[in-house]
């Protein structure tokens, strides 16, 4: 280190100061702690000087304050730095410390000297607080001053802003001060063309019974109180204003004065007018409105009613209502309702608005609406509360077939078979799902999440295949083009296998005629698809079936009066084909002959309503001139909208054959009736003879044979033989006759016939005491009654033939109404019939197999089967042997 040099000034190799302490620890703590504290106190020292002058800004920040600062700062800096100096020979750093703080003290020195005048001239404390107060006093009068001049101008701006008009009248009552307002409403725009004037010049009394001077001196009378009278005030232009007037005496520094105050009632006679036309009007709208309008004077519990609201309500009459009278109209059932909803419209300041159910003006229970609003004091109590009360009986019963017709329509839309949907049209030409019922996410199989609000461009691939997309797209467009509902028929895959719809879409435009969405509608036609299908396979089928029929076929349009379908057994058996009949009617054809019966025919067809088959037999032409023997069945197949026959459907075969067949053994029959008559007429007269000679032979020889057994024998049986001859040829004839006898029908009763059989039979059922019981005696029957009385002659003399021994006969006769027959069961208690021969017992001459034991011809039942045949009527029998038998007879209820 080279000393006396820049170098070594600043060097740290010097011995530290601690040496200097022989490093005793008590000696350098105790410089080293000291330095310390007095370095905290001089770096205090400059912020409590600083703080100083902050708060004393009239002060200012004086240089003394800077130079003191910076000479403490750098003070407690080179205490620092000696601490610094014990550890370590920075004795340069210390030189210099020092010098700054020499340099910084001789300087604030110096300006202390030089303030040391200014100093002295500083007043004292008791100096300054006698200044102090002197200078207060004056402030405070000043204020004062200040504060009456400005309370003065204040009151002169009051008065001249008042919107009232204000006159100060001497003793002899002239004007010596107006206001601006006075001026301005008098139209003087100038104070001293009023100013001296006598108040009468410009005030008019509107009270003829006072006049102004007694009113001025009854003022100045009473000068604890004001005198307040209506007059008219003159302007300048000598018009009139109506005015309150105002008098006031009052004295000021000894001087009597009238104050006189004017309000102008112009405004207020004109707001009032308009108040009257207002509330007139207001008294009219109410009365002319359909609701009625109350108000409840919460506080004094008053109320009052509009009329319309009383009529409303059935209270009409009422002079003075009160609030029991709206109260007690409500419905028990919803006071506590309504009671709550006035609580809470109270306890939460909000609009009242209930809907109860109330008696109307007809005394029925019926729905109202009341619509109020409250005025609140201070504390928040309802003072005065006012609405009004509506009559919405009609508007509920609306808003209930609106929601049941709304809830009919979700339901429908919900619940419907068919698939329902609603489409947006996007601007980009893509249409967005908002509605998918549930018909049709089972028809497309898919969930109503993964379609609503989604675009038909977004489920191309995801939900349905791209083409099936593409399609569909197609005939959304098109909708929107042709802005007109489109119908078509389309196939989509469902479960793998091709589902046919009927698919409806209908536009719905906006107000510029665009269409903004598209309701979709589809029904599932698979099933009729396959029917159709199905149908057209059927009809090929029948159209088979009918052209391959025995018998012919035809359709005949009774308006049209021609065939206009015919099938082809018809041309295979009359030669002709539709186009040939095109010209014909139903009886062109028919036989001259046939002609009348065929139009009967015709008549009976269209006047049958149970679309019976009526059939009929006639000749027809062949195409070819030949005719032929049809054998029909027609009837009624279609009727138009007057329920009217239209369609007749005739089928036919070809009996032409049959017919000739017919003919000849009808001859052939009438041949054989004609000669078992002859044979059993001519048989006659022998069998007299026969029996004459028997008979005579056997009183002749009845001596020679009385003891030969086999003679009598023989002799007996020849006689029963003729007699028994005799009975067969004359129910062979009885039975001939009545093959060739025509019946002639009679209204009559079962009763009737029964009691007619019983009196010709009388002695033989008495004979046998015969009981005979009619549990139907009443039943009408249309019927030949000679011929009926020999059915029940032929039962009655089965029943007593054929007894049971040692048993009294017993008939029970019964009859029923079946459909259109009439039901006869004719029940005895006789020996019964085996069941094999239930069925034989009606052919002539057939007998049960008893041998000689009952006598008989075995003709009987036959004529009874033959009659009943006649009535158009059938008769069969059940029996059990031994227990008796039942006859049924079963006859039709009109004639055939």
């Amino acid at each position: 280190m080279e000393l006396n040099s820049i170098h070594s000034f600043f060097h740290q190799a010097y011995m530290p100061h601690g040496h200097c302490y022989l490093w005793q620890p008590h000696l350098l703590w105790t410089n080293v702690i000291s330095d310390l504290l007095i370095a905290t106190a001089y770096f205090s020292i400059p912020i409590a000087i600083m703080i100083f002058a902050k708060k004393r800004p009239d002060v200012g920040r004086h240089w003394l304050f800077l130079l003191f600062s910076s000479f403490i700062l750098l003070c407690g800096i080179t205490h620092l730095i000696g601490i610094y100096t014990v550890w370590h020979g920075a004795y340069g750093i210390h030189a210099i410390s020092k010098l700054l703080t020499a340099v910084v003290s001789m300087i604030t020195a110096v300006y202390l000297f030089r303030l040391i005048p200014s100093a002295v001239a500083i007043p004292t404390p008791s100096q300054f607080f006698g200044v102090r107060d002197k200078l207060s006093k004056l402030t405070t009068e000043q204020k004062q001053l200040k504060l009456m001049l400005i309370e003065h101008k204040t009151t002169e701006f009051m008065l001249n802003s008042l919107p009232v008009s204000i006159l100060l009248l001497d003793k002899s009552d002239r004007i010596i001060k107006c206001n601006p307002q006075l001026l301005n409403e008098l139209g003087y725009d100038d104070a001293n063309l009023m100013l001296g004037t006598k108040l009468s010049d410009h005030i008019q009394l509107e009270d003829p019974f006072c006049s102004l001077p007694s009113v001025l001196k009854h003022a100045r009378h009473n000068k604890s109180q004001s005198v307040e009278q209506l007059c008219q005030a003159i302007t300048r232009g000598g018009v009139t204003l109506p005015m309150e007037m105002r008098l006031i005496n009052t004295v000021f520094d000894g001087q009597e004065f009238t104050l006189a105050v004017f309000n102008n009632l112009s405004s207020y006679r004109k707001l009032k007018q308009q108040l009257d036309a207002s509330h007139q009007r207001i008294e009219r709208a109410i009365n002319a409105t359909e609701d009625g309008v109350w108000e409840w004077d919460i506080t004094n519990d008053h109320v009052i009613y509009s009329p319309t609201l009383m009529k409303m309500i059935g209270k009409e009459h009422l002079k003075n209502p009160t609030y029991l009278d709206w109260y007690e109209h409500i419905h028990p059932d919803y006071r506590e309702k309504v009671e709550a909803a006035i609580r809470i419209h109270f306890e939460t300041q909000e609009k009242l608005q209930i809907e109860y159910l109330g008696r109307n003006k007809d005394g029925v229970f019926a729905w109202f609406l009341a619509v109020g609003n409250s005025q609140f004091d201070s504390d928040g109590n309802a003072c005065i509360m006012s609405g009004a009360l509506r009559y919405i009986q009609d508007s509920k019963q609306l808003e209930s077939q609106i929601v049941e017709k709304t809830n009919i329509l979700n339901c429908l839309f919900d619940g419907a078979n068919q698939a329902i949907w609603l489409l947006k049209v996007e601007a980009d030409d893509d249409f967005t799902f908002l509605q998918y019922n549930q018909a049709a996410c089972e028809r497309t199989n898919v969930r109503s999440q993964d379609i609503i609000n989604k675009r038909l461009s977004q489920l191309s691939g995801s939900v349905f295949p791209a083409n099936i997309i593409e399609r569909i797209g197609k005939n959304y467009a098109m909708c929107c083009e042709t802005k007109r509902p489109m119908e078509y028929v389309e196939t989509l895959p469902f479960h793998d296998e091709e589902r046919w719809y009927q698919t409806t879409l209908y536009p719905m435009l906006d107000k510029k005629g665009k269409v903004e969405k598209i309701v979709g509608t589809a029904i599932d036609i698979t099933a009729r698809k396959l029917a159709e299908q199905e149908l057209e396979h059927n009809k090929i089928f029948l159209e088979q079936i009918i052209n391959s029929a025995v018998c012919g076929l035809y359709l005949y349009d009774l308006k049209q009066k021609r065939n206009i379908r015919i099938n082809q057994r018809y041309t295979d058996l009359l030669g002709y084909n539709i186009s040939d009949l095109k010209n014909s009617t139903i009886t062109d054809l028919v036989h001259p002959d046939d002609k009348p019966s065929m139009l009967i025919h015709l008549e009976e067809v269209i006047d049958e309503k149970a679309q019976k088959l009526i059939p009929i037999e006639y000749r027809i032409k062949h195409k070819n001139g030949s005719w032929i023997w049809c054998s029909a069945v027609d009837t009624i197949i279609a009727r138009d909208e007057h329920n009217e026959p239209s369609i007749v459907l005739g089928t036919f075969v070809d009996i032409t054959e049959k017919a000739q067949l017919l003919l000849k053994l009808k001859a052939s029959n009438e041949n054989l009736e004609h000669f078992a008559f002859l044979a059993s007429h001519d048989l006659q007269e022998p069998l007299r003879k026969i029996t004459a000679f028997t008979d005579s032979l056997s009183i002749r020889l009845a001596e020679h044979i009385k003891h030969d057994e086999n003679a009598q024998f023989e002799m007996s049986r020849l006689i029963e033989a003729s007699s028994r001859m005799r009975t067969m040829i004359q129910d062979l004839l009885k039975l001939s006759r009545l093959q060739s006898q025509k019946i002639k029908r009679v209204p009559t009763t079962l009763k009737s016939i029964v009691g007619d059989t019983k009196e010709q039979m009388s002695y033989s059922l008495e004979e046998y005491d015969v009981e005979i019981n009619i549990d139907t005696p009443n039943q009408t029957l249309e019927v030949d009654p000679s011929l009926f009385m020999q059915v029940f002659q032929n039962l009655f003399a089965n029943s007593l033939k054929f007894k049971t021994p040692g048993t009294v006969p017993t008939i029970h006769i019964s009859s029923e109404n079946r459909d259109n027959r009439i039901m006869i069961y004719y029940e005895d208690n006789g020996i019964g019939i085996k069941e094999p021969y239930w069925q034989s017992v009606f052919e002539p001459f057939k007998r049960l197999d008893n041998g000689n034991k009952y006598s008989g011809s075995g003709i009987g039942l036959a004529m009874c089967k033959e009659i009943i045949k006649l009535h158009g009527g059938e008769i069969s029998c059940k029996s059990s042997e031994k227990r008796g038998t039942t006859f049924m007879i079963s006859l039709p209820k009109n004639r055939d």
